[in-house]
């Protein structure tokens, strides 16, 4: 049993990088890194702070709700996302696929879970709730910051996936948890 889930796990990390090389290579067929960059940057923490600020001043009420959930959100969000860190210890694509340097510096040190696909993915989720007309929008940008760290090199997809994932549930638990 623990030699076929060896195995298993071998297969996924072969097809992890495959899939890692296959999307960097649209890198030399179209110029993509500043537009990348810049998608991933709207997941860096401060699209959050101005949500946090402007929904509540725009939208009294689904923006108070909103406020809270994030802020629970992030509270259940940040200690388990360095746990998982931590606990996984999962290197960088750039250190296991050295054929591609990474286009940005990583925050930190381990790959997996993607915190920026995890924090996209919690508003998603949060804003789909509160102001569903802005879901699809927010889904949306929420698939590509998760898509701009696999094409940074600095995450497989199957951290992305994993954050996807991570930020869905603690976004349904936040709600769940303010009665939502």
């Amino acid at each position: 049993m623990i030699s076929f889930s060896v195995h298993a796990l071998r297969r996924l990390a072969a097809i992890d990088a495959q899939l890692f090389l296959v999307i960097n290579g649209l890198h030399r067929h179209f110029r993509l890194e500043r537009v990348v960059k810049a998608i991933s940057f709207t997941g860096d923490g401060y699209f959050y702070v101005l949500l946090a600020v402007l929904l509540p001043l725009a939208f009294p009420v689904p923006g108070k709700q909103f406020l809270i959930s994030a802020l629970l959100c992030f509270l259940i969000e940040l200690p388990l996302y360095w746990m998982l860190k931590r606990s996984f210890k999962r290197r960088r694509p750039f250190l296991v696929v050295q054929a591609l340097a990474p286009l940005l510096k990583p925050s930190d040190e381990f790959s997996f879970p993607s915190g920026h696909t995890t924090a996209a993915f919690m508003m998603a989720g949060l804003i789909s709730v509160f102001f569903p007309a802005a879901s699809m929008v927010m889904y949306v940008w929420a698939s590509m910051v998760g898509m701009s760290r696999v094409m940074l090199r600095v995450h497989f997809i199957s951290d992305v996936m994993a954050g996807v994932l991570l930020g869905t549930c603690i976004a349904l638990l936040s709600l769940a948890i303010c009665g939502h």
